[in-house]
């Protein structure tokens, strides 16, 4: 009798215990790559173009691709990760937007718009990455107090702030 009445609520909490673990993991991944793709964007903010052999400045594609090879805990990471970088105005230190950008699944868009702004030597600048993912027991009902969409993902952020190094 009393297996009959644990049993549930010992394999709900290992469920949920599991999941909750899983969606972790996965942020201090995401947060992980971000920090290496931030490296690459503070020191360095120019790459070699592969067609013509001339430098050009990094674009998100080329820090959401540095991100994605980095972590693979993120599936179709290339899809459903965006990176948005802006520069902070430091007489106000205001942050550009509290909206974070996030792709709706549905129709694979940006939603709100994006920006991708390098700004110059010694500029503070915040980056700020969302993938939107699914649960990984989806039947179970838990996981992490995120932001959801419409169709069930959850929105994964990550974001660091940095000083662009003199060149």
């Amino acid at each position: 009798m009393e297996f009959v009445i644990l049993f549930p609520v010992v394999i709900t909490l290992f469920i949920a215990a599991f999941e909750t673990g899983m969606i972790l993991s996965r942020q201090v991944l995401l947060e992980r790559s971000l920090d290496e793709a931030v490296r690459l964007l503070r020191l360095v903010r120019t790459i070699t173009d592969p067609v013509t052999g001339d430098p050009r400045p990094l674009t998100a594609a080329d820090i959401q691709q540095a991100i994605c090879d980095n972590t693979r805990a993120i599936p179709n990471c290339e899809t459903v990760l965006v990176v948005q970088l802006s520069v902070i105005d430091e007489a106000t230190y205001d942050i550009p937007t509290p909206d974070v950008v996030c792709v709706n699944r549905e129709e694979l868009e940006v939603q709100p718009a994006n920006s991708f702004v390098q700004g110059v030597d010694n500029d503070l600048v915040l980056i700020r990455t969302c993938a939107v993912i699914d649960r990984l027991l989806p039947f179970s009902g838990f996981g992490l107090n995120l932001v959801r969409d419409d169709t069930g993902g959850m929105h994964m952020v990550a974001s660091s702030v940095f000083v662009n190094e003199p060149q």
